[in-house]
């Protein structure tokens, strides 16, 4: 009997890089419940985003993560982790069924991209990568401005969104704590703690962290060879 090479290689393939972000957020949600997955690395530092013929089958946003689960193709983190909790039937506090603790969940990440991402990405880009790339320093009203993104996002997720609870939305790990907690761990990569002078950040990413191991550190480990090599330190 003979064995189609397209069933020998089905299954759920992960375009990710390990510096991005929300690539991080999926792969902690599949290793910290177990599914099994096929991780390809697609490496953007090399533009492999724009000349990957098999990455650029799966999306047309040429960003990672991107998802290929036996055919069916999707990009964007949120959608693809909501749809990895529904697929795979994963406990429910990651995107709870409960009408309003689900809409808590949808409420961060709504705001999370044009805030807290927006900021500390612009913020990462402009003071560490820009650098790289040009040989130069980014104007210093972009950076200014997200700085002040950042600060302000910041804030509301020490006053609002951590405010009286342990995690984001309650008292259990959600998508929502996976996004957050990656974006703001990419400023490891250069030994910055944006969690520093916010308590209730600070204690939420040790919660995390924790509640995550030992895949958070597997996850991290580009990150963590970033800061001990210093690859990221500004020109």
């Amino acid at each position: 009997m003979r064995i189609s090479l397209d069933l020998i290689m089905a299954g759920l393939k992960v375009f990710y890089d390990s510096f991005s972000q929300p690539s991080r957020a999926v792969l902690l949600l599949l290793q910290a419940n177990k599914v099994p997955h096929d991780p390809v690395l697609i490496n953007i530092a090399e533009m492999e985003t724009r000349t990957r013929e098999d990455f650029l089958k799966v999306t047309p946003q040429k960003q990672v993560p991107a998802i290929d689960d036996n055919g069916f193709c999707l990009f964007e983190s949120s959608a693809i982790l909501k749809y990895l909790v529904s697929k795979y039937k994963l406990p429910d506090h990651w995107y709870p069924k409960d009408e309003h603790m689900r809409a808590k969940v949808d409420e961060y990440l709504f705001w999370h991209n044009s805030n807290l991402r927006l900021g500390t990405g612009h913020l990462f880009f402009n003071k560490y990568i820009f650098p790289r790339m040009t040989g130069g320093s980014a104007p210093e009203s972009r950076i200014s401005d997200a700085e002040g993104m950042t600060k302000r996002s910041l804030k509301l997720l020490e006053n609002y969104f951590l405010k009286d609870s342990e995690y984001i939305v309650g008292s259990q790990i959600s998508i929502a704590d996976l996004q957050a907690i990656c974006e703001l761990t990419q400023h490891w990569g250069v030994g910055s703690d944006l969690g520093e002078g916010n308590p209730h950040i600070s204690e939420w990413m040790k919660r995390c962290q924790k509640d995550l191991e030992p895949h958070f550190d597997k996850v991290h480990k580009m990150v963590y060879m970033a800061r001990d090599r210093q690859i990221f330190s500004k020109l």
